[in-house]
């Protein structure tokens, strides 16, 4: 899979990191973690498919050491130049790693929290995603967090946009049960869509619920970023509704993606 993902490297942040799209959407996730980053210092954090490393360098600046982990060598040498040019080396570490290689390769409760953001785990089908259960929680500690942020089988402004096309075979994609080419700069990767419910339920006998959030209920998905481009504004407006959401859990399935935040029991 890691030769999918490498072409994908040079336009991921041109595509989606630096867009406004991008940018207000991360902005949502960052909202979430910042009170968990700021109550504890030096967390031990996992990345699951660190891609360019944004997060890692926004974790690692409020004091949290990071392993940043991505399938894709030309990902983490992007992340790599980004920790350079933060002088953040002494906080973040990369290491090539699939999901399907989690298993046994850390110590148990060697971290205080996994993070996965944006659609990694949409790469991987509900068979491998409920496989990274046991793994997972036992590189966490006790009590410690799993925080993903993942593309549900919904989403209102998809259908609305294929809708107002006269795309109807394209409105109610992702409630499919096959996978999905999700493209990006002329490249893309299968993809598969997993609601909230049950992620919840995968992970329910080592993990529990802490919160769900939408992520991108009104702002719309990046690929609709040109239309949005010459509409700041617009856009801004759409970022405000999001924000008055946010603590709907129930508007979570229904967004661009939704933030599932897990704690590992005792």
């Amino acid at each position: 899979m890691k030769a999918v993902f490498d072409p994908l490297a040079s336009a991921y942040d041109r595509e989606f990191t630096h867009s406004r799209i991008g940018l207000l959407q991360r902005q949502s996730v960052w909202d979430h973690l910042s009170p968990l980053l700021l109550a504890v210092r030096g967390m031990e954090v996992l990345e699951l498919n660190c891609g360019t490393g944004a997060d890692a360098i926004y974790m690692a600046r409020h004091g949290h050491n990071v392993l940043a982990t991505d399938i894709s060598g030309e990902m983490l040498k992007a992340a790599e130049d980004k920790v350079m040019q933060h002088g953040l080396e002494d906080r973040i570490r990369t290491e090539r790693m699939g999901f399907d290689e989690v298993k046994g390769r850390f110590e148990p409760g060697q971290f205080d929290m996994v993070f996965s953001d944006f659609g990694g785990l949409n790469c991987i089908d509900a068979n491998d995603l409920g496989a990274l259960c046991d793994p997972l929680a036992d590189a966490i500690r006790p009590k410690g967090r799993f925080i993903a942020v993942i593309m549900p089988d919904r989403c209102l402004a998809e259908t609305g946009y294929f809708l107002l096309k006269g795309k109807w075979s394209e409105a109610f994609r992702r409630g499919r049960h096959e996978p999905l080419w999700a493209s990006l700069s002329g490249s893309g990767v299968m993809t598969w869509y997993h609601s909230p419910r049950t992620v919840a339920k995968m992970f329910s006998q080592r993990f529990r619920l802490v919160s769900l959030r939408p992520i991108g209920l009104f702002v719309p998905p990046s690929y609709l970023e040109p239309f949005f481009k010459e509409r700041p504004r617009t856009l801004r407006r759409l970022s405000a509704l999001d924000e008055h959401f946010k603590g709907q859990a129930w508007t979570a399935r229904y967004a661009d993606h939704y933030l599932i935040d897990l704690e590992r029991r005792p």
